[in-house]
C-alpha cells in the first residue's frame, strides 16, 4: 500500500472520527445526561449587559448545560442570529441547549405573583413586595413621594397613600419599585370613574378627601355592607363640626412615627399628629390605608342616615345611635356581651367604639 493511500484513509479515519465526535457532542448538549438523585431547577439573573460568555457559564456551573464552551460555540454557529434578552430565568437541571436559547430569547422571565389585601398601609404593601426580593424600601419610599402620576386626585396629599389600589399583581425582577408603583397608581385612575368624582363634590369633598374618608370606612368595616353606613356616621360628625374619633387614624399616626405597638392604647388618643382625629378636627392629611372597592364605593356614594355614633357587637358588625345616650346604652350591652362571653372563656375584652 502506497504512503499515499495511507495518508489518505488516515485523513479519512479522522474526519470521520470528528465526524462522530461532533454528533456525540451535539447529542450531549440536546440531549445532556441527567444526575442520580431528586430533579431539581436553577434560578438564574442575566442583568442587562451580561456578556454571552457569561451567561453560558453561569447556565453550566449551575448544572443546567452540559458546556459552557461547547454551548456558546453551538450558539455562535447555529443560533448567532438570535438575541437573549437580559431576567431572571428558571431552568431544569440539566435542560436541552435549544430549550435554554429559546426561553431566554422569549424573555420567559420568572414571574412573581403578589397579592395585595384591602386596607394595608404603604409599608405593608410594599414589605410584600420587597420581601420576596422585588425593589427596595429605599426605592420604594422614594417612589410613593410621586403624586405627580395622579395629576387632579393626589393633589394636596403628602404621598401616594391610598392610591396604590389592592389587586393582585404579577411582576418579575427586573420590574423597578417605581414602575410597580406607577402600576397600582395606573389600576387606581383605572378603576376611578366620572361617577365618583360627581359623587366626591356632592358631598362637599374632593376626591383626595374621599378616598381619606374611604380608607377610615375600610379600617373599620368588617362586613362590606355596612361601608355606607359608616361613612355617613363620619360625614354626619362633620356636618356637625365633631371630631372623627376614628381609632384607626390614631394606630396610623403610631405606625407613621414608627411608635406602633399592635393596639391602641387609652394614652394613644392624646398623640400629637395630624392624623390624629382624637385631637385635630376634621379629615386627617391624607388616607390612613389603601381602601379596596367597596370601601372606596362607600365613601363617594355614602347611605342617608342620621347615625352619629356606632360601637362593635357581637356579630362582627356594629350598633348604629343617633344620639350619645343611645350610644351609651349600646356600649353597655356591648360590655355585657363581650364580659359574658369572656366569663365563659375566662378572659377579659372590651368592645371597640367610635
Amino acid at each position: 500500500m502506497s504512503a499515499v493511500r495511507r495518508l489518505g484513509r488516515l485523513f479519512l479515519l479522522l474526519i470521520l472520527l470528528g465526524v462522530a465526535t461532533a454528533i456525540f457532542l451535539f447529542h450531549r448538549l440536546q440531549h445532556p445526561p441527567r444526575p442520580s438523585g431528586p430533579p431539581r431547577s436553577a434560578t438564574l439573573l442575566f442583568p442587562p449587559g451580561t456578556p454571552t460568555s457569561r451567561i453560558f457559564q453561569s447556565l453550566t456551573r449551575e448544572g443546567v448545560l452540559y458546556s459552557a464552551m461547547l454551548s456558546e460555540a453551538y450558539f455562535r454557529i447555529f443560533r448567532g442570529g438570535t438575541s437573549l434578552q437580559a431576567g431572571e430565568y428558571r431552568f431544569d437541571c440539566p435542560t436541552p441547549i435549544d430549550e435554554v436559547i429559546d426561553h431566554i430569547s422569549r424573555g420567559d422571565v420568572v414571574r412573581y405573583t403578589v397579592v395585595v389585601p384591602e386596607g394595608l398601609t404603604a409599608e405593608e404593601t410594599f414589605e410584600l413586595f420587597w420581601n420576596q426580593g422585588l425593589g427596595t424600601s429605599e426605592s420604594f419610599r422614594r417612589s410613593l413621594a410621586r403624586v405627580d402620576l395622579l395629576p387632579g386626585l393626589a393633589q394636596g396629599a403628602p404621598d401616594l397613600e391610598g392610591f396604590l389600589f389592592p389587586e393582585t399583581y404579577s411582576v418579575t425582577r427586573s420590574n423597578s419599585a417605581r414602575q410597580i408603583v406607577e402600576r397600582m397608581v395606573t389600576e387606581f385612575r383605572r378603576r376611578f370613574t366620572p361617577e365618583m368624582r360627581q359623587g366626591a363634590h356632592a358631598l362637599g369633598l374632593t376626591p383626595r378627601e374621599a378616598v381619606t374618608l374611604a380608607s377610615i370606612v375600610e379600617k373599620e368595616s368588617g362586613l362590606a355592607r355596612e361601608g355606607p353606613i359608616i361613612a355617613s356616621v363620619y360625614l354626619n360628625r362633620l356636618r356637625h363640626g365633631m371630631h372623627l374619633q376614628a381609632d384607626p387614624t390614631v394606630a396610623y399616626a403610631l405606625k407613621r412615627d414608627g411608635k406602633w405597638v399592635g393596639m391602641v392604647h387609652r394614652s394613644d388618643y392624646s398623640y400629637e399628629s395630624p392624623y390624629n382625629t382624637y385631637l385635630v378636627a376634621g379629615l386627617p392629611p391624607g388616607p390612613i390605608c389603601n381602601p379596596g372597592m367597596n370601601s372606596l364605593k362607600a365613601a363617594f356614594f355614602p347611605a342617608r342616615t342620621d347615625y352619629l355614633y356606632f360601637v362593635a357587637d357581637e356579630s362582627g358588625g356594629h350598633t348604629f345611635s343617633k344620639t350619645f345616650e343611645e350610644h351609651l346604652r349600646a356600649i353597655a350591652v356591648a360590655h355585657r356581651v363581650r364580659a359574658d362571653a369572656a366569663r365563659e372563656k375566662g378572659e377579659t375584652a372590651g368592645p371597640s367604639q367610635d
